[in-house]
């Protein structure tokens, strides 16, 4: 037996691989064809009447059920359906229309229209909407149901397509507008959201048809309109990915595509097109074929014209059951609808360029005649393209645990089936149907492998089992006795939560019996209210949103609560500090051990929920409830009464009784200071409670948690925050914490010793010091200390004896005291202050002269003004005052400045604005530690002058072959000079330099005293101009001569220095230039003294004395050399009898000795040369043979 893939039957044109939903065509105008027979069939019955847009489709087996223009829906009857007009197509649209099945389901189909983008507007149109029709309506005719002109997109242009999925169980549904392609799955649960892909190509051309391959994996779009194209993609089926965006060229560049369609194997395209112009559709229309087995890049190049039409325009392709493609023959021109009697067809699509063999007027819809109102106008209906793949798979009921049934649908006689359901198990039928039970959800892949005359075809379908609800069974629903006769009336929804946590998207219907409900049969009227009187328990049938059900069992059960009267629970809790008071009986409990015991108590009743109020009120109306793991009695100091409530989880049963009581036990009674202070100088230190009120054991711990004692005081020698815990003795245990935070502070921080310096005012070595100016020398923190003074560190020690005047006291008494420092927190040290006097003497013969050029700073050099740095006078003056240290130098323009020390200069950068050429700086030498200074003059500063010369700014110069002197106009020998130029090179050490070049150039003099000056001169070139009256007459030419020259003559020109160069040589004086070979020379003179230039071409000839023309390559013919720059000369050659020989062309080769075909023998010539500069020259040469 033979196994062969799917897609290499395709190969053959076999029809019987057809599925037959496609077989029945209605469109035009009543036009109509049935492909059943494998022949199409015209029908005449049709109803619809339209220009484009058209849709049909047919069962399995081929036989119509209804058929759309997108606005009205006909059905197999040709009847209107019920609700069936009205849909959103349009007549004027490409694709108006395309059915497609649903997913799953049989007997539902969806009817996608498109309307015709009235105006290019968006707000004008209606776009793309969806309605829904059920076969099962009307006894099997089908209406529209409620469902109807769901709107999924607001505007759109003029085309749709649709193509399976790869799972074989969903669809895709295509359109394009713009720049993007718009895309939807539709599967059983519906429409999913909207999916875009953006192209490059961007049109505003809406008409014109979109299709998508047999095979799912190409696009074709064609945009007929003002700005057409056509466009190709690639397409994933699984995926919805599409790619790989190419431009097909049309077979000329003003052609404008309309109708599109794939050839079954998706092994060529053809497009058909007609012209558009502003003033409406031309011809010819065509059909071009393209070849899409070649790479993506090279389709275009495919190109092959198969049709063309001068009668004919645009019209829709579309491919059958027979695997050929239908055109359609229209006649339509304009907005005016007009149809034509046929249609065209492409035979043989897979075969190459004319090959396919395109029959025009193949199929005539008025058979003959016999309906003439029957028109083939632009549009055919377009189908799902998967259609035309053959065979394919279907699957009904599809829950778990059902009898899920799969069809093979095929027109092709089966031998037998192998079904392999994805779940390990196989089976074999003859038939082209079978049934398989899922016991797991999940998606299978299911095989099958069909036997079609020995021919094994192998097919996949992916189906989704969907899960049954998940429950919960049996469950109970509980109602508490009000009467105690065990009868409550029951709402059985109430169990919907219980049966399942997806309630809110299930159905539930209620039964007497399992069976029942498995049935649907016999549900309970009401069930909002329904005795357990008649059962005391019910059966759930459960249906979720994929239509799959179980059942589940309902317990209907009466219960009552009474607690026990004699269940009193106590509980004692110590008084705490949560509120700040552990004395006012207010405190925090934690009774919610009590739940377990009152539970406990009422067994064997479970479901039973426990909560606590302050109040029976509260209890009943279920308010104010308490936490019992954190209450506290805020409304009943040291006691209090709890109530408790006892409440069923499966009913509203309740018990309510007082069977807590809550006792509050006081806490120990102390006194703690909450902190001390101590000074850290070594010392032990203790610390300890006050007046307690009853025996109690204690616990000391610092700040870390570690004990440090058990007593009532203890001895602590750090800073930190201590804890003293009391215990109760009397069997309570309870507990009373205090803290104390030991402060211990540091002693003041200081610097001993330290120096009062003062400036001695006569040079005796005594003074007055005010001790407070040690404040800050001591201490940082002498703002927040107090100071006391003393001549000796004991008497600072006992705080005795202090000095009663520290503002003024004399170092005649001591050289040295003492200082007792006390800080903030009372603690003291002591310190030793030296008391000591100084003077500042300065050199009165320490004089500093500085000298610097004057500048251009302030624009001006011969001022006396300049820029001084006398900074190194500052080391020479303290180096002078060594070993005194801790001075500061400043300067001064005047002493009184100085005094006040206001207007201190810079010596880094003074200007001498006040004194010019020289000035006197005052000197200010000050002690950094106390008020002592010294005040001199002490510096001279002194301003050199600059050079001073004249330079012109610029001067103008013509620059030919002379060279030029620029320099100083008063120069002075005392001075040294340097040129350089623009590249600052070095020029010259004179006055004055020789330049033969324009550009800018820099002198700099320099003085005795190594001041400079430069200035700059701009050395401007003068242009050329034309030398005039110079031409032919100013030249003596002598060629034709064993020494050619040329003599220029300047008798007629101006006096003035001319040089002279011929064919671009150096210039020089010389005006003769001999020894020239024939041909053109250029002769120019130039004005060295005007800047004046001027040129002249001179030709130059030569004629040969003889020739020899035997053919070796020298001298074999006879030619005036030069003359071909004289191109309208006359030459002309005679023999001795002054015959006429020839005349030579000056631009040609010369003579070759023949005349009249004939060589001439050796001898003497004659020549005649008229030359074009008016010259005439006359002789003769010799002809040479040998």
């Amino acid at each position: 037996m033979k196994r062969l893939v799917l897609f290499l039957f395709f190969l053959t044109p076999l029809l019987f691989y057809s599925q037959n939903e496609a077989a029945i065509w209605y469109f035009g105008e009543n036009a109509g064809l049935d492909f059943n027979s494998g022949t199409p069939v015209v029908l005449t019955d049709g109803e619809l009447n339209t220009a484009e847009g058209c849709a049909s489709i047919s069962d399995a087996s081929g036989n119509l059920l209804f058929y759309t223009d997108g606005i009205t829906v006909w059905d197999k009857t040709h009847t209107i359906m019920t609700n069936g007009n009205g849909l959103r197509g349009d007549s004027s649209s490409s694709q108006s229309a395309i059915i497609i099945p649903k997913p799953n389901n049989t007997n539902q189909f969806y009817i996608f229209t498109v309307d015709d983008n009235p105006g290019g507007v968006p707000a004008m149109g209606q776009g793309i909407n969806y309605s829904i029709v059920d076969m099962t309506l009307r006894s099997g005719l089908g209406d529209i149901t409620t469902t109807k002109n769901i709107n999924i997109l607001p505007w759109a242009f003029e085309k749709i397509a649709a193509t399976k999925h790869a799972d074989n169980n969903s669809y895709w549904i295509i359109t394009f507008r713009n720049n993007q392609f718009i895309y939807w799955r539709l599967d059983a649960g519906g429409l999913s959201t909207a999916n875009t892909f953006t192209t490059t190509l961007n049109t505003t051309s809406s008409i014109g048809y979109l299709k998508i391959s047999p095979n799912g994996t190409k696009i074709a779009c064609a945009n007929y309109g003002i700005d057409p194209n056509m466009m190709l993609y690639d397409f994933d089926n699984s995926t919805g990915f599409i790619s790989n965006e190419l431009k097909l060229d049309l077979d000329e560049l003003d052609d404008t595509p309309y109708g599109v369609e794939f050839s079954l194997q998706t092994n060529k395209l053809y497009v058909s097109s007609d012209k558009l112009t502003p003033s409406g559709r031309t011809l010819p229309s065509k059909i071009v074929q393209y070849d899409l087995t070649v790479p993506t890049p090279l389709i275009s190049g495919t190109r092959t014209l198969i049709y063309l039409s001068n009668t004919y325009y645009r019209g829709a392709l579309q491919l059958a059951l027979d695997g050929k493609i239908y055109h359609a023959l229209s006649l339509s021109q304009g907005t005016s609808q007009i149809g034509s009697n046929y249609l065209g067809v492409i035979n043989n699509p897979e075969l190459d360029g004319i090959s396919c063999f395109y029959e025009e007027n193949k199929i005539d819809v008025t058979q003959g005649g016999a309906f003439p109102t029957h028109k083939v106008v632009e549009g055919l209906p377009p189908f799902l393209s998967s259609y035309f793949l053959d065979p394919s798979i279907s699957t009904n009921n599809v829950c778990q645990g059902e009898l899920t049934t799969f069809n093979i649908f095929s027109t092709t006689p089966i031998n037998s089936v192998e079904w392999i359901f994805g779940d390990g198990n196989t089976s074999i039928e003859s038939g082209t149907e079978t049934q398989h039970i899922y016991t797991a959800p999940g998606i299978y892949t299911v095989t099958t492998n069909i036997d079609f005359g020995g021919v094994i075809t192998t097919l996949q379908i992916d189906v989704n089992i969907y899960p049954l609800p998940i429950i919960t069974t049996p469950v109970n629903i509980t109602l508490c006795d009000d009467d105690l006769d065990g009868l409550m009336n029951f709402n059985l929804n109430d169990a919907k939560p219980l049966l399942s946590s997806n309630y809110l998207n299930e159905t539930f219907t209620y039964f007497l019996s399992q069976n029942d409900a498995i049935n649907n049969v016999n549900p309970i009227a009401n069930p909002l209210s329904f005795s357990n009187a008649t059962a005391s328990s019910v059966w759930a049938r459960i249906v979720n949103s994929n239509n799959c059900f179980t059942t589940a069992q309902i317990n209907l059960e009466v219960v009552s609560i009474n607690i026990p009267s004699n269940l009193m629970l106590p509980f004692n809790q110590c008084d705490d500090l949560v509120d700040g008071n552990d004395l006012n009986g207010i405190t925090t409990f934690d009774f919610s051990s009590a739940t377990s015991q009152i539970l406990n108590a009422l067994l064997p009743q479970t479901n039973l929920t426990v909560t606590y109020y302050q109040s029976i009120n509260d209890a009943l109306a279920q308010i104010n409830q308490i936490d019992p793991t954190n209450f506290r009695n805020t409304t009943s100091p040291f006691n209090q009464q709890i109530v408790v409530r006892v409440d069923s989880l499966t009913d509203s049963c309740f018990g309510v009784g007082v069977h807590v009581t809550l006792n509050v036990d006081p806490v120990p009674v102390f006194n703690l200071d909450s902190s001390i202070d101590f000074c850290l100088d070594g010392s032990t230190h203790t610390i300890g409670i006050q007046n307690p009120i009853e025996i109690y054991t204690y616990v000391w711990e610092d700040s870390s948690g570690i004990v440090i004692g058990n007593t009532p005081s203890v001895n602590v020698n750090s800073q930190g925050l201590y804890t003293v815990t009391a215990t109760k003795t009397d069997g309570t245990n309870c507990v009373k914490s205090k803290s104390i935070q030991v402060n211990m502070y540091s002693l003041p921080i200081i610097t001993t010793p330290v120096n009062i310096t003062s400036c001695d005012d006569d040079l005796d070595g005594i003074m007055n010091f005010n001790l407070n100016d040690a404040k800050p020398l001591l201490s940082s923190n002498y703002l927040n200390e107090t100071f006391t003074y003393f001549l000796s560190q004991n008497d600072a020690i006992n705080n005795v004896n202090p000095i009663v005047n520290p503002l003024n006291f004399s170092n005649a008494t001591a050289a040295s005291v003492w200082a007792r420092i006390v800080n903030s927190n009372n603690c003291f040290t002591t310190a030793q202050i030296n008391l000591e006097v100084v003077s500042i003497n300065i050199s009165s013969n320490l004089m500093l002269p500085f000298n610097q050029c004057d500048d251009l700073v302030d624009g001006n050099d011969l001022n006396g003004i300049t820029t001084f740095d006398f900074s190194s006078a500052t080391s020479q003056i303290l180096n002078s005052l060594l070993p005194q240290t801790n001075l500061t130098v400043t300067y001064y323009q005047s002493i009184n400045d100085a005094l006040a020390q206001i207007n201190q200069i810079d010596p880094t950068n003074f200007r001498k604005t006040t004194s010019p050429f020289n000035q006197q700086i005052v000197v200010r030498v000050d002690h950094n530690v106390i008020d002592c200074f010294k005040i001199e003059t002490l510096i001279s500063l002194y301003v050199d002058p600059v050079p001073v010369f004249d330079l012109a700014d610029s001067q103008d110069f013509c620059f030919l072959s002379l060279s030029y002197e620029i320099g100083i106009e008063n120069p002075a020998d005392i001075y040294e000079y340097l040129w350089v130029n623009e590249q600052n090179e070095f020029l010259g050490d004179t006055p004055s330099i020789n330049i033969s070049q324009s550009g800018i150039y820099k002198v700099t003099a320099i003085n005795q005293n190594n001041c400079i000056k430069t200035k700059n001169i701009k050395i401007n070139s003068i242009p050329t101009s034309p030398l005039l009256n110079f031409d032919k007459n100013n030249i003596v030419l002598k060629d034709n001569s064993v020494n050619n020259s040329i003599t220029v003559l300047t008798t007629n020109l101006p006096i003035s220095t001319y040089e002279f160069s011929i064919d671009n040589f150096e210039f020089s004086l010389n005006n003769y230039f001999d020894n020239l070979q024939a041909g053109l020379h250029t002769v120019k003179i130039r004005d060295v003294e005007n800047c004046l230039e001027a040129s002249i071409d001179v030709s130059v000839i030569n004629i040969p004395n003889f020739f020899t023309p035997n053919g070796d390559g020298y001298n074999d013919t006879w030619h005036v050399s030069g003359i071909k720059f004289q191109p309208t000369s006359n030459i002309y050659i005679f023999n001795r009898f002054g015959k006429l020989l020839a005349i030579l062309n000056p631009l040609g080769t010369g003579w070759n000795g023949y005349y009249n075909g004939n060589p001439l023998p050796s001898t003497d010539y004659w020549y005649r040369v008229e030359l074009d500069d008016s010259r005439v020259i006359k002789g003769h040469f010799s002809l040479i043979r040998r």
